[in-house]
């Protein structure tokens, strides 16, 4: 099942970003990402499930030149009305591209990963098409995290299928030597400890997270 192919959940999805808590969330995955990915040259950038374009917004931000692709409509057309003539767009299914081997310059895929059969495939498939000394740059959720342990109780994480950071460790070492960042360290409360001496003690609900494809 797509959760995202449902029109209303597409359209309700950035209104998270708009609630106080949803920016400060917004604020750490992107000083996360920022951080991980302070090495990548800004050249061209696939965005595999771009969704509706929140990070797709944020990766032309850093100055890449950005085809975002989803295999969901309704977030694709969600993410085209918000961006036209910025970006791009392409339906893609993430578990089998129809993408030359070794022709693309730079990938990313935020929180798709979860929502798809199988992550082994779509690591092969990002493999695949990524060029010898390309980029990747993901961001996934954290099954080991107070998120990732409640995740049954939310209508939208509740059909996802969450990484450890362990996993995503394993994944990514098949592209070359990985960098990975915790953040969005929740406790029971769901509040918010990032810059307190208690989140050292707590998993990160967001992995952020790049490699670079050895030659």
């Amino acid at each position: 099942m797509n959760i995202f192919a449902d029109t209303s959940v597409a359209n309700a999805y950035d209104s998270y970003y708009e609630t106080e808590f949803g920016k400060k969330v917004d604020e750490l995955e992107r000083a996360a990402l920022l951080e991980v990915m302070k090495e990548v040259p800004r050249g061209k950038l696939l965005e595999l499930g771009s969704g509706t374009g929140h990070w797709t917004e944020f990766f032309v931000e850093q100055g890449f030149t950005v085809t975002a692709s989803d295999v969901s409509d309704a977030m694709l057309d969600h993410a085209r009305r918000k961006l036209t003539g910025k970006v791009e767009f392409k339906k893609a299914d993430l578990m089998n591209l129809s993408v030359e081997s070794e022709s693309i310059e730079n990938i990313a895929v935020i929180t798709a990963l979860e929502f798809i059969e199988d992550q082994m495939q779509a690591f092969a498939q990002m493999y695949r098409v990524l060029k010898p000394g390309g980029w990747l740059i993901v961001g996934c959720l954290n099954e080991d995290s107070t998120l990732g342990k409640t995740k049954a109780d939310d209508p939208v994480f509740c059909h996802g299928e969450f990484m450890s950071k362990g996993d995503l460790e394993t994944y990514l070492e098949g592209f070359g030597t990985p960098h990975i960042l915790e953040c969005v360290h929740l406790n029971s409360n769901s509040e918010l400890l990032d810059g307190s001496e208690e989140a050292s003690s707590i998993p990160g609900v967001f992995l952020a997270a790049c490699v670079q494809k050895e030659d």
